[in-house]
């Protein structure tokens, strides 16, 4: 399947969304856990919100390349997750936090497309 133009403008606009929400949310759970003495959280959680907004983006890619969505589901899921562990091993962080992040990542990213449906 692949995503028409039409389509593609509307994905577009969500992805963009959640790219900026997940970046703005990084700043701040990172400030608040430095606040709060727990600068490694807050880094970890902004990380991870920062590679979960990428998910959308591998999506359309996937698709565009008429992946099976259980094929294409799946490899997300080993990508984003190795990254996510090796950005932990890397800052010395707990990869709980990191997997936080990108969980959330996918929060934001229906949010977005919750907006983006309601204005349509």
């Amino acid at each position: 399947m692949t995503v028409g133009s039409g389509t593609r403008r509307a994905h577009t606009n969500i992805l963009r969304e959640t790219v900026v929400g997940c970046a703005m949310l990084g700043l701040i759970a990172a400030a608040i856990a430095g606040v709060a003495g727990h600068a490694s959280v807050g880094i970890g959680i902004a990380i991870g919100l920062l590679l979960g907004s990428t998910n959308g983006y591998l999506i359309v890619a996937l698709l565009d390349q008429n992946a099976s969505f259980l094929f294409g589901s799946l490899m997300r899921l080993a990508i984003l997750s190795t990254v996510a562990f090796g950005a932990a091993l890397l800052l010395q962080s707990s990869a709980w936090t990191v997997l936080l992040g990108v969980g959330a990542a996918q929060l934001v990213m229906v949010v977005a497309g919750v907006r983006q449906g309601l204005r349509a």
